[in-house]
């Protein structure tokens, strides 16, 4: 390990990436505990100083997919993997009401992150107000898609050695390469992937790690703070890999027919306590998905539902997906999914009887 150190740790001018094999070499002494505390942080460091070549990205997730096997899901066509390992400080965590809508259109949904307690907001909070039960174990996730096509699954309970990894994000203050890992895991090997990003060198380099992987299909996106999530008020940087095949792509509202809004439109809003925050984005959320939310923020959900379909194969473009997630809410269909979710057995909706669900705005 002392070697691969000095060789990414040289500094700007003379750290030189690890080979595919040295990589998964590290990688697999990281995680079976055969380095010191000190080499492992030194190595996390120095490569995310040093920032993880193709060739590293590819290793690294090569080496986490062989400590856990495939998720078996039924029916595995059309469905979408959503690694959610970023952290909002200031937008709403659009994505939850998105995936709700797309899901309800006809996509599969399997969204996956971890707790991030020291945010003011996140999605397990949310998902808790919400009553929307998170699947916290191997079975939860394969049994919650038996019975609906969209899943929530903590991590922890599938790969603890990467989990373990993401929660010294608490002790160094940065996120690590497990961070990058867990969004290309994908650990139902599905057919789409859809992965937000928030530097712009990472989307060729995620891009081209899927393909060196096998991936068929996936959007990298410099999404709304990171998280696979257009914005609602500028274009967004893409790439699409797509049969062996990398394009660039800027999506805009428009492609999607709908107008360019105020950054605010996205925003978490004003808040006099940190603790209402989470409560606040599960109102919005609630009753943009419930078709009793109207203007930007529902612009903002419809545009995001509609990349979702189109990721799942179940239109051929933007805009001959919006049209299905636009009758996803019109219709109730988005509603009654998140209304089933909340009455399964272990789950209760516990949205804050002090804030109008029909009537939030930010």
């Amino acid at each position: 390990m002392e070697q691969f150190i000095a060789k990414i740790g040289k500094g700007w001018k003379g750290a030189k990436d690890l080979t595919y094999e040295e990589a998964k070499r590290a990688f697999h002494a990281i995680v079976k505990g055969e380095v010191t505390a000190a080499q492992m942080g030194a190595f996390l460091m120095a490569m995310r100083i040093k920032t993880e070549s193709i060739s590293e990205l590819g290793a690294f997730t090569a080496g986490a997919r062989e400590y856990a096997a495939p998720l078996q899901f039924p029916q595995p066509a059309n469905m979408v993997d959503i690694p959610l390992y970023g952290e909002k400080h200031h937008t709403v965590h659009i994505i939850i009401a998105a995936s709700l809508v797309a899901a309800s259109a006809g996509a599969g949904m399997f969204l996956h992150g971890v707790d991030s307690p020291q945010t003011a907001s996140d999605i397990p909070r949310i998902l808790a107000l919400l009553g929307v039960p998170v699947a916290f174990s191997v079975s939860d996730m394969t049994q919650q898609f038996a019975r609906r096509p969209w899943v929530y699954g903590d991590l922890a309970g599938y790969h603890a050695p990467l989990t373990r990894l993401l929660d010294l994000r608490k002790e160094f203050g940065v996120q690590n390469l497990a961070h990058q890992v867990a969004r290309l895991l994908n650990p139902g090997r599905l057919p789409s992937q859809v992965i937000g990003i928030a530097h712009p060198p990472y989307l060729d380099k995620m891009s081209e790690a899927l393909d060196m992987l096998g991936a068929k299909r996936a959007l990298i996106i410099q999404g709304v703070e990171g998280f696979p999530e257009l914005s609602i008020s500028a274009p967004s940087a893409a790439r699409e890999l797509r049969g062996g095949h990398i394009s660039p792509l800027t999506f805009r509202p428009q492609d999607a027919g709908l107008r360019i809004a105020p950054f605010q439109a996205m925003s978490q809003g004003a808040a006099t306590e940190t603790a209402s925050i989470p409560a606040r984005e599960a109102a919005l959320i609630h009753a943009l998905v419930n078709n009793r939310q109207r203007g930007d923020q529902r612009a903002w959900v419809i545009l995001n539902a509609a990349l979702l379909i189109y990721a799942a194969g179940v239109a051929p473009s933007l805009a001959q997906s919006t049209p299905l997630a636009i009758d996803a809410l019109d219709s109730g269909k988005a509603g009654a999914l998140l209304q089933a979710i909340s009455r399964e057995p272990n789950s209760q909706t516990r949205l804050p009887s002090s804030i109008p669900t029909a009537t939030v705005a930010i």
